[in-house]
């Protein structure tokens, strides 16, 4: 069975993923309510040193990805919706999402290269492979790690 943390993260960067894809926005609000409801769950869960862990989860990502998001390598929601994975798993669940993400929008990075090459014989639906949202793969990087499939250490 599903837990409550778990659903609401899933539904969170689902929606962020979405979002991204469709508008490649996510919204500020859909961020404050995850880093709220991530907070408030792990207080709930683990009084004080559930709110100190839900924060350093939302440091984690925060001081990651600064550089790459100033350097316009990454896009502000990147970061936003890493810092939502952080408040819901710690700093742990938050460097297993940064590095499952980054490798799922790699694996979709080529995929699109590869698939613009073949464009004119496949047709033009494929997306530039420079536009590929970054939330996707935070997201699938989210329910990996949430799944007990993927734990690096």
């Amino acid at each position: 069975m599903l837990a409550l943390p778990d659903a609401a993260l899933w539904i969170l960067v689902g929606l962020a993923a979405v979002w991204d894809t469709v508008q490649r926005r996510v919204p500020n609000g859909l961020i404050l309510t995850g880093l709220i409801l991530g907070c408030a769950l792990q207080t709930q869960a683990h009084a004080w040193t559930g709110l100190g862990r839900a924060i350093l989860g939302i440091s984690v990502p925060l001081v990651t990805l600064i550089v790459p998001f100033h350097f316009r390598l990454v896009g502000g929601a990147d970061v936003k919706i890493t810092m939502v994975c952080g408040a819901f798993l710690g700093w742990i669940g938050a460097v297993h999402v940064l590095l499952l993400g980054t490798v799922v929008h790699g694996l979709l990075s080529m995929l699109f290269l590869f698939g613009s090459r073949f464009a004119p014989a496949i047709g033009p639906w494929i997306p530039d492979y420079r536009r590929v949202p970054h939330a996707v793969g935070f997201a699938a990087g989210a329910l990996m790690f949430t799944a007990g499939g993927v734990h690096f250490f």
